[in-house]
């Protein structure tokens, strides 16, 4: 979505998530619950600016997870800056 009439500052919102599964089982001594898979869920949202005549965006992205099983829980924020060069 332009934020300048020149259309050079654009803004993104929008929805994001995640799911997270683990696909083998866990080995080694330290197993506990070998047979057990972990997984996650995670929802949330991103807001993003992009400046065009500097070829550069800033993105946030924070998500809440859920349901998760065998591994931790909660939140996840993200700040990325970037920029191309050529």
């Amino acid at each position: 979505m332009p934020l300048t009439r020149d259309q050079k500052l654009l803004l993104e919102i929008g929805p994001a998530g995640y799911d997270s599964w683990q696909i083998s089982d866990d080995t080694g001594s330290d197993a506990r619950n070998g047979d057990v898979p972990d997984y996650v869920h995670a929802v949330g949202g991103q807001l993003g600016l992009t400046y065009l005549p500097w070829q550069a965006a800033l993105n946030f992205h924070a998500f809440y997870e859920f349901s998760a099983q065998d591994r931790f829980q909660g939140q996840a924020f993200n700040i990325s800056l970037v920029k191309k060069f050529w």
